[in-house]
C-alpha cells in the first residue's frame, strides 16, 4: 500500500510539473501578440506616410491639370483671334473688290472722254498752227522785208512744234512684264508685281527725261519766237507761244496723272506685300501651334499607353486580390474553427485539471498516460494553429496593403483617362478649326491673286491706251483723225477689255461673282 501510494504521489507530481510549461506557452503567445501589435502600429505609420506621398502626387496632378486647362484656353483664344482676323480680311477683300470694280468703270469712262478731248485738242492745235504759218507767209510777202532766212526760221518753228507733238512720251510695252504666264503660287505673283513695278519705274524715268527734252525744246522755241518777233514785228507768234505753253501744260498734266497712277499701283503693291507677310506670319504661328499640339499628342499617347498597361495590371491584380480574398476568407473560417477547437480543448484541459485534482488519489496510470498524450497533441496542434494564424495575419496585412495600392492606382488611372479624353476632344476641335482656317486662307489667297491679276490687266489696259493715244497723235499731225480710225481704236479697246467675271485659269466667263468663285474652286482643285 505504501509503495502504491508513493507511486500515485509520483504520478501526481508529474502533471503538476507540466503546468508551468503551459503558462510559458501562454506568455509566449501574449508576447507574440504584443509584437504583432507593435508591427501593426509601424505598418499604420508606413501607411500614413504612403497616404501623404500619394496626396502630394495628387496635388501635383491637379496643378498639371490646371496648367493644361490654361494652355487649352490660351489656344482657344488664339483661334478666336485668328477667326476675327480672317473676318476682317474678308471684309477688306470685299472693299478692295468693290474699289477695283469702281476703278475699272470710272477709268474706262475717263480714258474714253480724255482720248476724245485730246484728239480734238490735237486737231485744233494743228489747224491753228497751219493758220499761223499761212498768216506769217502772207505778212512776209506784203512787207517785202522777209528773207529766206526768216522763212527758214518760220519753217523750222513749225517743224519743231510738230516734232514736239511727235516726240511725246512713248511707253513701249514690256513683253516680259505683261505676257508672263499666270503663276499659281503667291510668291510668283509678287515677283510679277515687282517686275511690273520696276518696268513702270523705268517708264517714269524715261517720261521724266522726255519731259526735260520737251521743256528744252519749248525753251528753244520760245527763243526762236522772240527772234521771229524782232524780225517780223508782229504779234502773231504770241498765239503760237500760248498754244505751245498749253500743250506743255497738257503734257505736264498727263505726266502728273501717270505719276499718280504709279503711286496708286505702288500703294496697292505694298498692301499686297503686307497681306502676304501677315498670311505668312499666321501660317508660321499655326505651324508652331501644330508642332506643340503634336508634341502634346505624343505625350498623351504615351500616357494613354501607360494608362492601358496600368489598367491591365490593375485588372490582373484585382483578379489576384479576389483569389487572395477568397483564400483569406477560407483561412479565416479555418482560423475561427481552430479557435473554437482551441477554446474547447482549453476548457477540456481545465476540466481535466480539475478532475485530476479531484481524482488525485484514484487516477490510474493508463488514464494519466492517455491524458498526457492528449495534452501533448493538443499543445502541438495549438502551436501549429498559432503559427498558421501568424502566417495568415501577415498575408492578410500584405493583401490589405496591395488593395490600398491598387485603389490608388485605379484613382490615378481614372484621372489620366479623363484628362486624355478631354485633351483628345480639344485636339479634335483645334484640328477642325485649323482645317477651316486653312481653307479660308486658300480662298483668301485665290481672291488676292485674282485681284492682283485684275489690277495688272487694268494697268496693262491703261498703258496700252496711253500708248495708242501718243501713237495716234504722232502718226496723224496734219488733220483730225478719221471716223474709221476712231471706230477702230474704240473697237480695239473694247476687244482688250477683260470681262468682269472671267476665270483666271481657263478664261471661262460666268454671269456673277458667286458662280465665278465656285468655278475657280473646282477649276484650281
Amino acid at each position: 500500500m505504501a509503495s502504491g501510494s508513493s507511486m500515485m504521489n509520483g504520478d501526481i507530481s508529474h502533471p503538476r510539473g507540466s503546468g508551468p510549461e503551459n503558462l510559458g506557452s501562454l506568455e509566449e503567445t501574449l508576447q507574440q501578440m504584443n509584437t504583432l501589435i507593435k508591427e501593426n502600429r509601424e505598418l499604420k505609420e508606413a501607411l500614413k506616410q504612403t497616404n501623404l506621398s500619394m496626396k502630394e502626387r495628387f496635388e501635383g496632378l491637379s496643378a498639371w491639370k490646371e496648367k493644361q486647362k490654361e494652355e487649352r484656353d490660351f489656344l482657344e483664344q488664339r483661334l478666336e483671334e485668328a477667326k476675327t482676323r480672317l473676318n476682317a480680311m474678308d471684309v477688306e477683300n470685299e472693299a478692295l473688290k468693290k474699289r477695283v470694280e469702281e476703278r475699272e468703270k470710272s477709268g474706262a469712262e475717263c480714258l474714253h472722254t480724255e482720248l476724245e478731248a485730246l484728239r480734238g485738242q490735237i486737231a485744233r492745235l494743228q489747224a491753228e498752227k497751219n493758220d499761223l504759218v499761212a498768216l506769217n507767209s502772207e505778212l512776209q510777202l506784203k512787207m517785202g522785208q522777209g528773207s529766206p532766212r526768216d522763212s527758214f526760221i518760220e519753217i523750222r518753228i513749225a517743224e519743231d512744234e510738230l516734232k514736239v507733238t511727235r516726240d511725246l512720251p512713248y511707253m513701249p510695252k514690256d513683253p516680259c512684264a505683261f505676257s508672263m504666264p499666270k503663276a499659281e503660287s503667291e510668291e510668283q505673283t509678287v515677283r510679277q508685281l515687282l517686275h511690273s513695278l520696276r518696268a513702270e519705274t523705268d517708264e517714269k524715268e524715261r517720261l521724266q527725261l522726255t519731259l526735260q527734252e520737251a521743256r528744252g525744246r519749248i525753251n528753244e522755241l520760245e527763243n526762236r519766237l522772240e527772234h521771229a518777233e524782232s524780225s517780223t514785228q508782229t504779234s502773231l507768234p504770241s498765239t503760237t507761244e500760248i498754244n505751245s505753253s498749253a500743250e506743255v501744260k497738257n503734257l505736264e498734266d498727263q505726266l502728273l496723272k501717270l505719276c499718280s497712277e504709279l503711286k496708286q499701283a505702288q500703294v496697292k503693291l505694298d498692301e499686297a506685300e503686307n497681306m502676304k507677310r501677315n498670311l505668312q506670319d499666321r501660317c508660321k504661328d499655326l505651324e508652331q501651334d501644330l508642332g506643340t499640339l503634336r508634341i502634346q499628342l505624343g505625350e498623351k499617347q504615351k500616357a494613354q499607353a501607360e494608362n492601358d498597361s496600368l489598367r491591365v495590371q490593375m485588372e490582373s491584380l484585382q483578379a489576384a486580390v479576389k483569389l487572395e480574398q477568397k483564400k483569406t476568407q477560407d483561412e479565416k473560417n479555418n482560423l475561427n474553427q481552430l479557435k473554437d477547437a482551441y477554446t474547447k480543448l482549453f476548457e477540456d484541459y481545465n476540466e481535466l485539471q480539475e478532475e485530476k485534482k479531484k481524482r488525485e488519489g484514484c487516477v490510474s496510470r493508463e488514464e494519466y498516460d492517455d491524458l498526457q498524450t492528449r495534452f501533448a497533441t493538443a499543445e502541438k496542434a495549438l502551436a501549429d494553429k498559432q503559427q498558421r494564424i501568424d502566417e495568415m495575419k501577415m498575408e492578410i496585412f500584405q493583401k490589405e496593403k496591395e488593395l490600398e495600392t491598387i485603389s490608388v492606382f485605379q484613382a490615378q488611372a481614372e484621372i489620366y483617362s479623363s484628362d486624355f479624353y478631354a485633351e483628345r476632344a480639344a485636339r479634335e476641335k483645334i484640328h477642325e478649326e485649323k482645317e477651316r482656317l486653312a481653307t479660308q486662307l486658300e480662298y483668301v489667297k485665290k481672291q488676292n491673286t485674282q485681284l492682283q491679276e485684275e489690277m495688272e490687266s487694268l494697268g496693262r489696259h491703261s498703258m496700252s491706251e496711253m500708248q495708242r493715244r501718243h501713237v495716234s497723235r504722232g502718226a496723224n499731225p496734219q488733220g483730225p483723225p478719221s471716223p474709221h480710225h476712231l471706230q477702230g481704236g474704240i473697237g480695239d479697246w473694247q476687244q482688250q477689255n477683260i470681262p468682269d467675271h472671267a476665270c483666271p485659269k481657263c478664261g471661262e466667263v460666268l454671269p456673277d461673282l458667286d458662280s465665278l468663285q465656285i468655278h475657280i474652286m473646282d477649276c484650281i482643285i
